[in-house]
């Protein structure tokens, strides 16, 4: 007699399927069995014969009891406790990863996402934690000595408007506010080749590196689920300036001139950009949220 059979005496009434034959059922009623002698020999859901078999459990129970199985089975993989334990080695893996980011970062000169070496020639410069190329090379990369290299790049002169009209490197684009840098993230590259930014100001003492920490920041931040993945891997300062720039390659200015930050003729001028420099908007957005999320914490506690 047919295991159906001795199971389910109406077989129309039975919740196991027409088509299920009846090694599938052994697979589920049956966890152990011995022989003739006691001994264990393999049965349906013994790991050795689980690992042999290409039959899977799972589903089996499904198709035998599709209701019911479907959600117990659903609530054993979102358990809390599994999630939990879910939720844990994927936070133990990524932690090993950064980790490891940072041995290789610190191991070798590579660029910020630790993915190769930079393409440009770099020397110490004035600020330790950040990447200064000379003016010569930044001659180099103008004249498009790196073309091949690169698939763009972005010479950012940091400096007040009425300096980058009196002159600036051929090329450059004038960002002087963390909203200008800022928005150099939402640009999506159009190459698979990088796009390099070389950021300055007139010495490159205060104004340019301050906003290559600036992006830097704000890179990090929006990657921070996939470090040490970012928008601009590679990035450099221009050593010394556009002054010192300016002095060796006038040819390569545009118009050749250079203006003063503190020129006579924009005391004004000076002023008014110092204030817009500092400014923030998304910055002050985030403030002012937080600002009033606590206002409306203090005034719920006391209704």
């Amino acid at each position: 007699m047919s295991l159906r059979v001795q199971l389910f005496s109406n077989l129309q009434d039975s919740p196991v399927a027409m088509d299920t034959s009846d090694f599938d059922i052994a697979s589920i009623i049956t966890p152990h069995s011995k022989d003739d002698d006691g001994n264990d020999f393999l049965t349906p859901l013994s790991d050795d014969f689980r690992r042999k078999s290409s039959l899977n459990s799972k589903d089996t129970r499904r198709s035998l009891f599709p209701s019911k199985r479907l959600a117990e089975d659903d609530q054993l993989d979102e358990s809390p406790s599994y999630k939990k334990m879910r939720d844990i080695s994927n936070t133990v893996n990524y932690s090993q990863e950064i980790i490891e980011a940072v041995e290789r970062l610190e191991s070798r000169d590579l660029i910020a996402d630790g993915s190769r070496a930079y393409t440009l020639p770099t020397i110490p410069g004035k600020h330790g934690d950040l990447k200064s190329i000379t003016a010569e090379t930044m001659v180099d990369v103008v004249n498009g000595k790196y073309k091949e290299n690169f698939g763009k790049v972005t010479i950012v002169d940091c400096r007040y408007p009425y300096e980058f009209e009196g002159g600036h490197i051929k090329g450059a684009v004038n960002m002087y506010t963390k909203d200008q840098v800022h928005s150099l993230l939402q640009t999506p590259s159009s190459t698979d080749k990088p796009h390099v930014l070389i950021f300055h100001c007139e010495f490159s003492s205060e104004r340019g590196p301050k906003m290559y920490r600036f992006l830097r920041s704000q890179d990090r931040e929006m990657n921070k689920q996939h470090y040490p993945r970012l928008n601009f891997p590679e990035v450099y300062l221009l050593h010394n300036g556009y002054k010192a720039f300016y002095q060796t390659n006038k040819e390569l200015c545009d118009p050749i001139n250079y203006k003063p930050m503190l020129h006579e003729d924009h005391s004004a001028d000076l002023r008014l950009f110092r204030i817009k420099s500092k400014s923030w908007t998304a910055g002050e957005k985030q403030v002012t949220s937080r600002r009033s999320r606590s206002r409306l914490s203090r005034n719920l506690s006391f209704q």
